[in-house]
């Protein structure tokens, strides 16, 4: 249900291990349909049509990828048929709802961003007191869609309608917005109940000179904020993810680092979007990818213990490059193959396509063309290529102008790598 993304992949290990693949889907064109054994076009939605499926097919377990709507409806199907999925609906509704988890952060000494309390609508007296710049975002959802950052209290019920209408359960959260900050992200590998740290990475957003753009552009491992993290916040993390229940998958907090001090605002319990298991099986053998699917057949990650081998403190620098457009339509895309055979590239996963129309959504679904997972020897070698599959890479719109948003130079990648 859901996962185009992670098809190379699932097709990749399906070729290993001979599992069977039914997919369901409402786009008999989609990537999902074409990697299917069996396809049945049903929307994942449908949650009593895809059961029948997972009875009729004798399917064991349940894959969806990073899509949030499409785990609920997973966890829906898998409640009705008794098949196996790693999350159940009380997990996830703790940890998808941002006011819920910083609720359970504080609780286990998680720290969090500053938020303002809100009961119902707030009132213009409300709006007053607030200290400016804020961020307004729905509680629920991911994507950085709904979120705006918000210096002014005119603009405030425009952000906080926007944030409402992309929120499911109708609710909304108000926070400090950490500015001068660095984004910082973890990723945890769970298996029977044991938490391995995997991979922490600082991201960068992308520049845009006709104005803010909050888009990544870069995920740089490993992060040099790892020691602080495992001193500071580690054993705080695990007692918490553990109070949860948490068994097998995997687990992600996001948040940001300033001045010595974290404040994390976000979790995902789910297979990353980033898919940060090309980082890991290159370097360790360790793939989350292969292991969510082990689960969903076999009710077991690995035959191996994960921990022993896991560790995020990668031995040389990589990094997840973020191809953000400009708005436009794509008439022509260039250098891919090129690129993919590059000795330092490890993926490249093709999000957009010509012919496609990239609007001016803030939204990384709707503006980001491709992830390239790249690999260097050092700093140095990492920018060059960087710089490198930038330059190959051609995004023409039919306008005749170049999409690639920020065209990538040395000074500024070696600049990133080097304060990471």
């Amino acid at each position: 249900m859901g996962g185009a993304a992670y098809s190379r992949g699932i097709k990749e290990y399906q070729r290993q291990k001979h599992f069977r693949i039914v997919t369901v889907s409402n786009d008999p064109n989609s990537v999902i349909a074409k990697m299917a054994d069996v396809y049945y076009h049903i929307d994942t939605h449908n949650i009593d049509k895809v059961a029948e499926v997972v009875v009729k097919e004798n399917v064991d377990g349940i894959f969806v990828g990073a899509s949030e709507t499409n785990i609920v409806a997973a966890i829906k199907v898998a409640k009705k048929t008794g098949v196996r999925f790693y999350v159940n609906e009380d997990q996830w509704d703790k940890i998808s709802d941002k006011a819920s988890f910083k609720h359970i952060c504080r609780k286990y000494g998680v720290p969090v961003i500053p938020e303002y309390e809100l009961k119902g609508r707030p009132t213009e007296d409300d709006i007053v007191e607030y200290e400016y710049p804020i961020v307004i975002k729905p509680s629920d959802g991911s994507g950085a869609q709904g979120l705006n950052i918000c210096t002014r209290k005119e603009d405030f019920f425009k952000f906080y309608d926007i944030a409402l209408e992309h929120s499911d359960n109708k609710s909304v959260i108000v926070e400090n917005y950490i500015q001068n900050a660095k984004e910082f992200f973890v990723h945890y590998t769970i298996q029977d109940g044991t938490f391995s740290l995997s991979c922490a990475f600082t991201k960068f957003k992308v520049q845009d000179t006709n104005g803010p753009v909050s888009l990544p552009l870069f995920h740089m491992y490993p992060s040099s904020y790892i020691g602080e993290y495992l001193h500071k916040v580690d054993a705080h993390a695990k007692a918490m993810f553990a109070a949860l229940g948490l068994k097998n998958g995997n687990v992600m907090l996001q948040g940001f680092y300033k001045n010595g001090e974290f404040y994390f605002y976000e979790s995902g319990y789910r297979v990353g979007g980033e898919q940060m298991y090309y980082f890991t099986d290159h370097y360790w053998g360790l793939n989350s990818l292969n292991f969510m699917i082990n689960y969903a057949l076999t009710g077991f990650s690995s035959d191996e213990v994960i921990a022993e081998k896991d560790n995020a403190n990668f031995p040389s620098p990589c990094c997840n490059y973020y191809v953000v457009m400009k708005p436009g339509v794509i008439m022509d895309i260039k250098g891919i193959e090129k690129i993919k055979a590059h000795r330092n590239v490890l993926n490249v996963t093709e999000i957009c396509k010509e012919g496609d129309v990239v609007t001016e959504v803030n939204a990384l679904d709707v503006r980001v063309g491709f992830r390239i997972h790249v690999v260097g020897a050092n700093d140095d070698d990492l920018a060059k290529t960087l710089v490198e599959i930038s330059q190959t890479l051609r995004i023409i719109s039919t306008e005749g102008y170049e999409m690639q948003m920020e065209p990538l130079t040395y000074d500024r990648c070696i600049n990133l790598i080097r304060n990471k």
